[in-house]
């Protein structure tokens, strides 16, 4: 047989200009954007633009040997294979100039449908959304103009289809190499993360038939109630509690002589789902195992006789689970409030009907709430009366080249959610107050900071642009008198910095439990608490600051 000269094989790719710009297009329009994210360094750039070019090149030549019919179908699917993730990779590139991680991925496939809808109608530029449309009906059209051409047979070129194989393999085959292929990466993520959320689900539902005792020290005859309460994407950089000039906590702020305000708290990360994962369990960046080795905040309470609760104003359970509804199931009873669709007060009736039954008043209880708090959108988290705020009559909202008027106006909604939400909390501690001489304690916290256009045209949270406001967020403590009276033990000390990686020992702390794994220098309530180096994902929270 007559080999092919690489002259004859130029001629041919040139007849193929459509399918050779079909994959360009797929496989490289993403990589030749990606200096504009903002997360990247020069050298990552380099190498997703040198993997893909690679990919691109080996593709093309091994596209040489399909025939027209074969060379459309695979075109086909490629293309339905890589809409939704070139879709979501480059509404985030343009909208937030960054390239989309393994946290941020994650986190994707566990958004609710009500969440995401927000998200696209409240910060999705119409700009956006037809760009995005544009970039996914083009190559539609080029997969139908493809034009047929006669495919060379591998038995007289082995080598040029061997190469081109062999380094497909080897690019798939190398995790760092792998990664670099936005498509590829996105799936495997996806396979990896269903298959570890099986992996729990089966793991913690059979923990309750291993033996772990808890105990409860200082017992007495008067029951205990303990209230936590996780806000949401709230920054302290932005409450009154904390030196903020807008009184965005008029109500909270009578009681700060009652309150315990912590200074300098950091969560584990920027995203709610990994927060709750770790806030709930003995995890950490050393020890990610624990999430299934170890027994997590509900089952440790149950163990120890209390009657625990958990309500939410964010969708969880049925069919959009998230990586960790398996802990929400332990809790003996649970209250799906979103599906009322209503501001975070929606709470109030459901905690004060547990809080007067006659039933459990005997009974230790653990009651986790969970708010929508600052969640965007920010206007719809608060009712008409608490629209408090406006940056035009209080001169409060400093001029900023990244700040103009739509900007200035988010922040004004912001405050008002935070307004909202101070008299959501205290309202919490009124029902509280209301039991008298009961052992009670509210303990409340954000998963997650939120940046709003403190230093750039951007607002929200996102780990790709991790910044000290996504990571500064608010830690109080309320008390009853009669706990205090009767744990004199348990240590405030605000100015201590901490992280609520370690919160489930500082809770086991509050509730007076003791048990296999208990850590006391890890609980920031024990006199022997020790600091340790705080992480935001993989970064340290000094590395963080440094990056400012």
């Amino acid at each position: 047989m007559k080999k092919v000269l690489p002259e004859e094989i130029l001629n041919i790719l040139n007849k193929k200009k459509l399918q050779l710009i079909f994959l360009f297009y797929i496989l490289l329009i993403l990589p030749i954007l990606c200096p504009i994210a903002q997360n990247l360094d020069f050298w990552h750039v380099v190498l997703i633009i040198v993997v893909n070019g690679i990919l691109f090149i080996s593709l093309a030549l091994l596209s040489l040997f399909c025939s027209s019919k074969a060379e459309k179908i695979i075109s086909t699917v490629i293309l339905i294979v890589s809409i939704i993730p070139s879709a979501i990779f480059l509404s985030y590139l343009l909208f937030a100039r960054v390239m989309l991680e393994t946290y941020s991925i994650t986190s994707l496939f566990e958004t609710n449908p009500d969440e995401s809808k927000e998200f696209l109608t409240d910060y999705l530029s119409i700009w956006v959304i037809i760009a995005v449309l544009i970039y996914v009906a083009i190559p539609a059209v080029m997969i139908w103009k493809m034009k047929a051409f006669k495919p060379l047979k591998i038995k007289g070129h082995k080598v040029l289809f061997s190469v081109p194989f062999i380094l497909l393999i080897l690019i798939f085959a190398g995790q760092k190499l792998s990664q670099s292929v936005y498509i590829f990466s996105f799936y495997k993520t996806f396979c990896t993360y269903k298959l570890r959320l099986g992996y729990e689900e089966k793991t913690i539902s059979s923990r309750h038939t291993i033996s772990y005792p808890v105990e409860i020290a200082n017992t007495d005859s008067i029951p205990q109630t303990i209230v936590v309460v996780i806000g949401e994407s709230l920054t302290r950089n932005h409450m009154s509690l904390y030196g903020y000039p807008r009184q965005t906590n008029p109500l909270l702020s009578k009681r700060k002589d009652k309150l315990y305000v912590y200074e300098d708290v950091t969560p584990p990360q920027v995203h709610t789902i990994p927060v709750v994962r770790t806030l709930f369990t003995m995890m950490d960046e050393e020890n990610p195992d624990y999430f299934t080795e170890k027994p997590s905040v509900f089952e440790l309470f149950n163990r120890a006789g209390y009657d625990t609760y958990f309500m939410s104003n964010q969708p969880f359970g049925g069919k959009f689970r998230t990586s960790y509804d398996v802990l929400l199931d332990i809790a003996k009873n649970r209250y799906q409030l979103s599906q009322k669709k209503q501001h975070d007060e929606v709470i109030l009736p459901t905690l004060k009907e547990i809080l007067e039954n006659k039933d459990n008043s005997s009974k230790n209880k653990l009651i986790i709430i969970q708010l929508l708090g600052s969640h965007m959108a920010y206007k719809k988290r608060y009712p008409e009366n608490f629209k408090l705020f406006d940056h035009t009559k209080d001169g409060l909202v400093a001029n900023a080249e990244y700040r103009d008027q739509e900007a200035k106006n988010m922040i004004d909604e912001y405050d008002n959610s935070v307004a909202y939400n101070d008299f959501v909390i205290n309202s919490i501690i009124d029902n509280l107050e209301q039991k008298g001489g009961e052992k009670s304690v509210l303990i409340y916290f954000s998963d997650h900071g939120e940046e709003l256009y403190d230093k750039r045209k951007f607002a929200g949270h996102a780990y790709e642009k991790v910044s000290r406001y996504m990571c500064q967020i608010p830690f109080m403590v309320w008390v009853s008198d009669k706990y205090k009276e009767t744990n004199p033990e348990i240590v405030f000390n605000t100015k201590l910095p901490y992280s609520t990686t370690g919160f489930i020992y500082g809770l086991s702390d509050v509730a007076g439990l003791r048990y296999m794994d208990y850590d006391a220098e890890k609980s920031m309530f024990s006199p022997q608490f020790k600091p340790e180096t705080r992480y935001i994902g993989k970064l340290t929270y000094e590395e963080v600051l440094e990056r400012e």
